[in-house]
């Protein structure tokens, strides 16, 4: 199966209280939903990646939001990729970044 990516321009936060889940970022492509990435608790059980509303769901633990955060804030274009075979997926750029930038 091909892989699914989706290219996204904006996102909404949810950041839980007392939940399994720590937070959920949806990701939206011109208002659409085309995929989220989902927090766990440390030391808790990372449910495997997957689909959801037809793009990636991509599942971290919660110290990984501040990087994913400083990549919402400093990155575009941004994609999520999910590999449907192995659920292998991942959160990129795809433009080559100068080094040295200092965004």
């Amino acid at each position: 199966m091909a892989t699914i990516s989706k290219v996204f321009d904006s996102y909404k936060i949810f950041y839980y209280t007392s939940q399994t889940m720590e937070a959920t970022i949806y990701c939206y492509k011109r208002g659409k939903l085309v995929g989220r990435m989902i927090f766990a608790k440390d030391g808790g059980t990372l449910p495997p990646n997957s689909t959801f509303g037809g793009g990636p769901s991509l599942s971290f633990t919660i110290s990984r939001f501040s990087d994913i955060m400083g990549i919402l804030l400093n990155e575009k274009p941004l994609y999520l990729f999910l590999n449907p075979d192995n659920l292998m997926g991942h959160l990129a750029t795809t433009n080559l970044e100068p080094v040295g930038e200092e965004e």
